[in-house]
């Protein structure tokens, strides 16, 4: 059976320790040909689906991403934090399906923007672990200190009830929706890929680890 997937980047973040929009944070070359974290996450993605969707409460900030492979969504409930959005990006995306008379994607990669060490050999890999899941599980996670990763891995379109009965319950935490629910852990051979970077200083440090990593 062919499993469809598509890609969900959530870049709805207000970016206040940071100081400025990190999706907009400029990456080095030659460490990456994008020129910015979120065209960074966004071809990242593209090496696993076909279609991107980039939800946003900015879209006017991102439109040069838009083509016919990266769709921006417009995100209404800005600050309602990223469970909400989730389940927003899935029924936005959804919707669109059913307007174009298609299905859907069965699965959703979903990443924050500001993954700046993934990259497309991981997403490869584990994009390989999805065909092969049972057919109770929700989602395929990282796991670091026991807790998930639920902003880098991939949630199968199963999840919208349970995610819906979730946030009419109030639950606005990951980790305790995902602690009733069938997960399939992802494994990491470098805890590295998983960083992100809230701070001036946070991105200071992916920084120099990149010039240590190529003096």
């Amino acid at each position: 059976m062919i499993l469809k997937m598509a890609a969900l980047i959530l870049a709805g973040g207000q970016s206040r320790r940071m100081g400025c929009d990190k999706a907009l944070l400029p990456l080095p070359t030659p460490y990456a040909e994008q020129h910015t974290l979120l065209e960074h996450t966004c071809f990242i993605a593209q090496s696993c689906v076909s279609q991107t969707y980039v939800l946003t409460p900015w879209p006017e900030r991102y439109g040069c991403l838009q083509s016919s492979s990266v769709i921006l969504l417009q995100e209404t409930e800005s600050g309602a934090g990223p469970l909400v959005a989730l389940e927003r990006g899935w029924s936005m995306i959804m919707e669109d399906a059913r307007r174009q008379r298609e299905e859907g994607p069965d699965w959703l990669l979903v990443l924050a923007c500001d993954l700046p060490a993934l990259n497309a050999a991981t997403l490869k890999t584990w994009c390989m672990n999805v065909a092969t899941v049972s057919g109770n599980a929700i989602a395929l996670l990282p796991r670091q200190d026991n807790r998930w990763e639920p902003l880098c891995g991939f949630y199968h379109r199963r999840c919208l009830p349970s995610l819906r009965n979730a946030i009419q319950s109030d639950i606005r935490s990951f980790q305790r929706w995902l602690a009733t629910e069938t997960v399939v852990p992802l494994s990491v051979a470098n805890s590295h890929i998983l960083r992100n970077c809230n701070t001036p200083a946070e991105w200071q440090q992916f920084l120099d680890s990149l010039t240590a990593r190529n003096p």
